[in-house]
């Protein structure tokens, strides 16, 4: 399922806006000055220079753990250098900085030269980040809310609206853009403000009206029980109502799932194009159901973070080192914690997770599986058996592209598709 754990998210290098290339150099510049400063000072102590050696010393440590520490500062800085590291890395460097505070506080060290100078370096490594890599964004506490699209046209999304459903469950959207309507649905533990689609939104908008809602339970969405898959097909009926009676869909896997299903119900839908259904079948991590099982025993025990925990390690498989950079990251492991009751929905959408082909055979719309070249082959097998299920449906193949989806990649598909 479409998720901010999965472990390659942030493999692909999105294409930068032109605006944002001052940000990206200036990243770069913080970056360079960090990362010098560090690989010049875990240099001295690969060397065992005299003077890096008196300084340990004094600082209260034996000389033979002088290499040792070279070593592992080395080691970390390389995590960040490299991209697909670079997060984990940085979680790595403020740690090591971590101790090297607590030791000058121990040998009572100038507050302002020593003490603090870590913290500096740390500022450095987060903000050279943060500024070379545009998602890391969202994942800040501050919600970033674009004025401009990638073509620099005015693309101000209009004021939270909201679409009632049948069972009453108030569901929070809002627009962008002009054009036909097309809606995007979420994966499991993405909304309005957190995932993909706040970077994807602005690429369709200049073909489009973009509605990005949150699904029930997320965000500014109801949560009306008891919970079923029909009532989110009503819930995306609600929204197609709002747009006029008739919409292409978009959905990204769990959400591609639910996309499918509503297109299967009859509802208004022109066209709808989905990105790697997770139907990867019992033979995954588990069958269905007993996923289902063990998230609600969590979740009736008050355990969301082992929620989501299992949903990350369990079900998406995602390596168990991606939760702890997660729990590392308070903003982010909030937001998780905060919809980890709507993992279950996710699991009852993916019908077991085996394709639903008797369902899927009556679809009567135009209808594209797109997957990633690098994905998963389970997921790879998912979306040409929902080509194969669909009559008339379409398959393609994204160069390059793992689960997590390059935005600048899926757009122009999507796009042709619609277009077309």
């Amino acid at each position: 399922m479409q998720t901010i754990a999965q472990h390659d998210v942030f493999a692909n290098t999105a294409t930068r806006s032109v605006s944002s290339r001052r940000a990206l150099w200036t990243g770069r510049g913080l970056t360079a000055i960090a990362v010098g400063f560090l690989a010049l000072d875990s240099l001295g102590k690969l060397l065992e220079l005299k003077p890096v050696v008196d300084g340990t010393i004094q600082l209260g440590y034996p000389a033979r753990v002088v290499f040792s520490l070279g070593v592992i500062e080395l080691l970390c800085v390389l995590a960040y250098v490299f991209p697909r590291t670079s997060v984990l890395g940085v979680v790595l460097l403020t740690g090591y900085l971590g101790g090297a505070i607590a030791t000058h506080v121990r040998v009572e060290s100038p507050l302002f030269s020593h003490m603090l100078f870590p913290i500096y370096v740390a500022s450095f490594l987060w903000a050279g980040l943060v500024l070379r890599d545009d998602r890391l964004r969202v994942f800040l506490p501050w919600r970033v809310r674009h004025d401009r699209g990638v073509d620099g046209s005015s693309m101000r999304a209009t004021a939270t609206k909201q679409a009632i459903s049948r069972d009453g469950t108030p569901i929070a959207y809002e627009t962008s853009g002009t054009g036909p309507a097309l809606i995007l649905v979420d994966g499991a533990l993405c909304s309005r403000s957190f995932g993909p689609m706040p970077k994807l939104a602005p690429r369709l908008a200049k073909h489009f009206t973009v509605y990005m809602y949150d699904r029930r339970g997320r965000g500014e969405s109801g949560d009306r029980q008891p919970y079923s898959r029909e009532r989110e097909v009503e819930d995306l009926a609600a929204l197609i109502q709002e747009a006029g009676g008739s919409a292409f869909l978009l959905g990204l896997s769990s959400g591609g799932a639910l996309a499918l299903e509503a297109s299967a119900s009859g509802l208004g839908i022109r066209k709808v194009a989905v990105y790697e259904p997770p139907y990867v079948g019992a033979s995954g991590h588990g069958g269905g159901a007993q996923h289902e099982r063990q998230l609600d025993r969590l979740l009736a025990a008050g355990d969301r973070g082992g929620a989501v925990r299992y949903f990350m390690t369990t079900m998406v498989g995602a390596p168990a080192a991606v939760v702890i950079i997660m729990r590392l990251m308070p903003w982010i492991w909030r937001k998780l914690r905060a919809v980890a009751h709507t993992l279950p929905y996710d699991a009852a959408v993916m019908n077991e997770f085996e394709v639903p082909a008797a369902r899927l055979s009556t679809i009567s719309v135009p209808t594209l599986a797109l997957y990633g070249s690098k994905t998963d082959a389970r997921l790879q097998r998912a979306a040409r058996s929902v080509a194969e299920a669909v009559p008339e449906a379409q398959s393609l193949t994204l160069a390059g592209q793992t689960h997590n989806v390059s935005p600048a990649v899926l757009a122009p598909a999507v796009v042709t598709f619609f277009t077309d």
